[in-house]
């Protein structure tokens, strides 16, 4: 990314979120205005597929720790993907490219691939918590391959960047999903355990539901913890 100082908060947003920190609040934000920024079509179209990509993972979280009362990791990575979504909306801004959520509600996608993904998850995983967490399984393997796909095309330096590390952040949920799908929660998810996580390997510690094995989501450094768009003192 570019480290002129005539940033707008999107900009510096996603300069922090790289940092692996939280983003700029708006009361601290710059005002001058933005570099210049211009999309091709390949940035155009990897943008707005990864806005609805990580819109549509966090609705669908957010509607399963709705259906399991608040279960875990559903509740708590819910969070990290509305992270996911704030970084590509920074991006979607600083190259001037409509966004696609605008006025659609949750649940509903101007792509017909994703809405059609979103409506067969949700019924597979309401038909049981182990197959809800299956679904998990299932959108991070497919979230990993596209943004690696798109990261391996021609596309400007920071958006690789930040794809990056969205990649890395659903690493860790695909991770922690195939732990409940294999039963190991331990007495109760740690996913609020110790901040003894690093960025590989999960920390131990006392979760929110019991002791258990922590992913780290309030993790062990900048860049550690089980997503790094989710910052230390989320809870």
């Amino acid at each position: 990314m570019s480290t002129s100082t005539r940033m707008t908060s999107a900009a510096l947003g996603v300069a922090a979120l790289l940092a692996g920190g939280v983003a700029v609040s708006q009361a601290s934000a710059a005002t001058s205005p933005a570099p210049s920024a211009t999309a091709d079509g390949a940035v155009t179209s990897a943008l707005t597929f990864s806005r609805e990509e990580e819109r549509m993972a966090r609705d669908l979280y957010a509607a399963l720790a709705g259906t399991y009362d608040g279960a875990r990791p559903f509740s708590m990575i819910t969070k990290s993907e509305d992270r996911h979504f704030e970084a590509v909306g920074a991006l979607l801004e600083r190259y001037k490219v409509a966004d696609p959520a605008a006025g659609k509600a949750a649940g509903t996608y101007a792509d017909p691939a994703i809405q059609k993904l979103y409506d067969s998850w949700l019924a597979k995983g309401k038909s049981s918590l182990n197959a809800a967490y299956q679904v998990g399984v299932e959108l991070e393997q497919r979230d990993v391959a596209d943004l690696n796909k798109s990261i391996a095309g021609n596309l400007p330096a920071d958006v690789d960047a930040v794809f990056g590390r969205l990649a890395q952040g659903s690493q860790r949920h695909l991770a922690a999903y195939q732990r409940a799908v294999a039963g190991d929660l331990g007495t109760g998810f740690g996913m609020m355990g110790g901040r003894s996580g690093d960025s590989t390997t999960p920390g131990r510690g006392n979760g929110m539901m019991g002791n258990g094995n922590g992913t780290g989501m309030r993790g062990g450094n900048a860049a550690g913890g089980d997503c790094p768009y989710l910052d230390a003192d989320a809870t």
